[in-house]
């Protein structure tokens, strides 16, 4: 059984919601069978200044589509109700009929499949409401959105035994996903913010005047100072970005109708949720891989009401001071103050949280599926090792798409374990980039394909989940030694010959090769090898230093089965294990050895103790290949390993060389017409799998010489990694056409196969 290693540290499974297709689902149960507590309402707080209270009944709680991640979001109706305020003894009704709040809630992790509902801190608070009391006092509104939210929390139970009613669309993913994206562009909150406080963009001072007069109410509140630095942070996941707006000194507010000053706390703060939005820009950043011609797009704050009527800022919690916080009339002021200023105001916020050039053209066209055509952006929070959130792990990503695919359910949900799995490479990682798996097994197996030397690529397929590419028909294999000495044609079976990923490697699987090896015996051979692909940095064998080099490397022995079935007319001749051994050795050594020899005998008490006759008509031999090729000798294996490189070698070395000729049907006629040993060709193979990325690694082999193919081959069998090309080309396309978050270069440090191919390493800032 292969090893299959596990990660440095263990990533929890993701849990990917569908809340669009719940809420379709929804739609079609019914809505009686959905509510089975009492719909009565009653909420109201007291202190000298104010007296209020909501009571009614409510009418349905639905779930929207517009939730993200673990973030559901429902409309809650009001069927009939009153709001109810006494102010200095003045008393006045609204009716709330037909009215509604709309609320969002964070689930925590499933718990005996039950979902459970947060109870931390602004975990469930408004997002939008209906209730405009009273047009010329919105203060009367935030304290109706206030007592709603109070009730909804200490209630908290009721939503969630709304919630587990639904059939709620889920997945879990054990492996890192992009979430259909074809790349991924990941850093922390952290790194967010260390760019927001150096470029200063945010609005470092307020200044809001709140003048009520009516008959009901008389105000003029004045709130004036600063902010310090804006910051991303946890609470929110998707589209929706949560900022912590901490206020500065000299911060206060003050009621201009008795001169009386509120002056805020040290620790006052806002708290609030935006989202972003791609905007067209003129240039004024350059890809240095391409040829200038993109179009240029910022992601920046969005200053307008969503789609679903939603203000561009929400106020998700705001503490200014204990005595505010005791004044219910002064904190639905101060809400209503800082809600207007944010949606006033939000358009100060100038920060650029990324840069792309759509549509660039790369100056190498062997790089141009990595320039994007179209993009988008998600957060995601994360916990550190306690389970708390953490700046550092949380993930702001931008996403795209390349070639102007498509993501057939696009959405902003990110993975939020991409930090934490670079981190567990390299704990000073703080930045990433993934490309998906198809998109990696297109781009760089497909074209490696040809460097295998198999077929002409007309004669393969991309399989349906987009990891392996097999033939798509029959196809040779060459000519080998059958028992008599005799060569004769091997052919694949379409779809035996299979090269793509699993399980985070790559795999060679070649499934029953078969030709006729003597009289009345066909002869049946597969060949499978699995190779880890390690971003390898260090120092060579010729003591040279070397740095984020690709390399495959071989897990376990290459393991190789034969087994031979004997056509009908011959069943009843007697086949033993130790004929199936000696065809087996024949057709491994073919001219090396006699079978009198003493190397001979040796090998074959190795082999006949794996023969296991099947039924009978058939005998099954497996064989682990270096191990058994090692048994013959250490002579033996020297010139085994100098004959299959010198053949391989002689296969790529065409003139020219490129992914085209190398790979042309006169080229596969010449080298399936050669004599060869099974284990020869299965060798070649094997090599040709661990060149790939280094050739692919320097123009897709164009422009190549033969002298080079040989260097980068012999470099490779000799472990000279110096000589080899390092990943810094293709990482310069990588990331050539975007600023995340600002123009930093991201220093590489590891890469590996985990769900896609995941790249970790560091911004640094210029």
């Amino acid at each position: 059984m292969r090893k299959v290693y596990m990660k440095k540290k263990q990533l929890d499974s993701l849990r990917i919601y569908d809340w669009v297709q719940t809420t379709k689902d929804v739609k079609n149960q019914d809505s009686k069978l959905l509510r089975n507590f009492s719909t009565v309402f009653h909420q109201e707080m007291k202190d000298p200044s104010m007296d209020a209270k909501v009571t009614g009944n409510w009418g349905s709680w639905e779930l929207t589509d517009e939730g993200s991640g673990r973030y559901p979001i429902f409309k809650c109706y009001i069927e009939n109700g009153t709001f109810e305020v006494d102010i200095n003894h003045k008393k006045t009704t609204y009716d709330l009929q037909h009215t509604w709040i709309k609320i969002c809630l964070k689930i925590e992790d499933m718990q005996k499949e039950t979902y459970v509902i947060s109870e931390k801190e602004d975990t469930l608070y408004s997002i939008n409401h209906s209730f405009l009391l009273d047009q010329e006092n919105s203060m009367l509104s935030s304290v109706a959105n206030h007592l709603f939210v109070t009730w909804l929390k200490e209630h908290r139970e009721l939503l969630q035994q709304q919630l587990n009613t639904y059939t709620i669309h889920s997945r879990t993913s054990d492996d890192l996903s992009l979430l259909g994206w074809d790349t991924n562009y990941v850093t922390s909150f952290s790194n967010v913010n260390k760019t927001i406080q150096q470029q200063n963009l945010y609005p470092s001072t307020f200044e809001h005047e709140l003048i009520v007069d009516d008959d009901f109410t008389s105000a003029d509140l004045l709130a004036e100072g600063t902010f310090q630095p804006w910051e991303i942070t946890t609470g929110a996941d998707g589209q929706n970005v949560n900022f912590i707006c901490k206020f500065g000194e000299n911060s206060g507010m003050a009621n201009k109708k008795n001169n009386k000053i509120y002056k805020f706390n040290s620790n006052a703060y806002a708290k609030i949720q935006l989202k972003l939005q791609y905007l067209d820009s003129s240039k004024t950043i350059e890809d240095p891989t391409g040829e200038g011609n993109g179009e240029q797009v910022n992601l920046m704050v969005k200053t307008d009401n969503d789609n679903n009527g939603d203000a561009p800022v929400i106020l998700i919690s705001l503490f200014l001071s204990e005595e505010i916080e005791k004044n219910i009339s002064l904190k639905g002021f101060s809400e209503t103050i800082f809600k207007e200023w944010f949606n006033e105001n939000i358009e100060k916020f100038e920060q650029i949280f990324s840069s792309f050039l759509l549509n660039e053209t790369a100056k190498d066209e062997n790089f141009q599926w990595l320039k994007p055509t179209t993009v988008s952006y998600g957060v995601a929070e994360a916990k550190d090792e306690n389970g708390e959130p953490s700046l550092d792990n949380s993930v702001f990503a931008v996403m795209t798409m390349v070639e102007k695919r498509e993501n057939k359910n696009p959405t902003h949900g990110v993975d939020n374990r991409l930090l934490q799995a670079v981190k567990n490479a390299k704990d000073t990682n703080d930045s990433a980039f993934g490309i998906d798996m198809p998109l990696f097994v297109e781009k760089w197996l497909v074209q490696g394909l040809n460097i295998m030397q198999v077929g002409v690529p007309s004669q393969f397929e991309k399989t349906s989940n987009g990891l392996y590419i097999q033939n798509k028909e029959r196809i040779p294999f060459g000519r080998i030694p059958n028992a008599d000495g005799d060569e004769v044609d091997a052919h694949i079976d379409p779809k035996k010959f299979r090269m793509g990923i699993t399980n985070n490697q790559l795999e060679l699987d070649i499934d029953n090769i078969t030709w006729k090896h003597t009289r009345g015996i066909i002869g049946h051979v597969s060949y499978r090898q699995y190779f880890d692909l390690k971003l390898k940095s260090g120092v060579d064998t010729l003591g040279a230093e070397y740095k984020n080099v690709l390399v495959p490397e071989e897990v376990e022995e290459a393991i190789m089965t034969c087994s031979y079935q004997l056509e009908d007319w011959y069943k009843r001749e007697k086949l033993l294990v130790g004929i199936a051994t000696e065809l087996t050795l024949t057709l491994l050594t073919g001219y090396f050895f006699s079978k009198t020899s003493d190397v001979f005998r040796k090998a074959f008490k190795v082999i006949s103790k794996t023969g296991i006759a099947i039924g009978k008509t058939m005998v099954k031999i497996t064989v682990k290949l270096g191990q058994l090729l090692k048994k013959f000798g250490l002579k033996f294996w020297d010139e085994a390993r100098n004959i299959v490189r010198q053949r391989t070698y002689s296969n790529l070395a065409v003139h020219p060389p490129t992914t085209n000729t190398i790979s042309s049907p006169g080229q596969m006629k010449r080298i399936w017409s050669q004599p060869r040993q099974a284990w020869s060709i299965f060798k070649e193979l094997e090599y040709k799998m661990l060149y790939i990325f280094p050739i692919m690694g320097i123009r897709g082999v164009i422009g190549t010489t033969p002298t080079i193919i040989w260097e980068l081959v012999d470099a490779m069998n000799q472990k000279e990694y110096s000589k080899l090309p390092s990943t810094t080309k293709f990482l310069a396309q990588c990331v050539g056409a975007i600023k995340w978050p600002d123009n930093g270069e991201f220093q590489l440090e590891t890469g590996k196969l985990q769900g896609f191919y995941l790249m970790g390493g560091r911004l640094n800032k210029k």
